[in-house]
């Protein structure tokens, strides 16, 4: 009974491996590729946010960095969780919610040019399966991230 429940075992992983191995082998280098250039789309909207948030705080008389992260470890995004008792608490939370405002504007909009991308370059079943594959197959994510590292490397 024991043998059988390892080479039951041994069997099972056996098929995972091989079915990692054929997703790996399912995609072409092209649409690779179209995933890796996906991604680099994504990480060019992405990576602005973060500065464009930090302009607006810099902008803002009375408004800091320090406070910025002192109001979001109390709201987590949602404004609405701040103070708003004193004028100066008002403040805070109504700019506060400004700046959540336009980082999730900017972070949908991120997602819309990654379904954009995905629907007509890969299609939407092979976008999510290069997608699953690259983070759970070493090979594929190897791969992918070359072609990122040549394409960024390009002029």
């Amino acid at each position: 009974m024991r043998n059988l429940s390892k080479a039951v075992l041994a069997l099972v992983m056996l098929a995972f491996v091989s079915v990692n191995a054929a997703q790996a082998q399912d995609f072409t280098d092209a649409e690779l590729k179209d995933y890796a250039v996906i991604l680099m789309a994504q990480k060019s909207i992405t990576d602005k946010i973060n500065p464009y948030i930090n302009s607006l705080i810099e902008q803002q008389e009375g408004f800091d960095g320090n406070l910025y992260n002192e109001l979001n470890k109390i709201a987590k995004g949602d404004a609405t969780k701040l103070p708003s008792g004193t004028e100066a608490e008002q403040f805070q939370q109504k700019f506060y919610a400004m700046l959540m405002k336009r980082k999730k504007d900017r972070e949908k909009g991120a997602g819309t040019v990654v379904k954009t991308l995905a629907k007509y370059t890969l299609g939407a079943k092979k976008y999510s399966a290069i997608k699953k594959a690259y983070r759970s197959n070493s090979d594929v994510k190897a791969k992918v991230d070359g072609m990122v590292a040549s394409l960024a490397a390009q002029p």
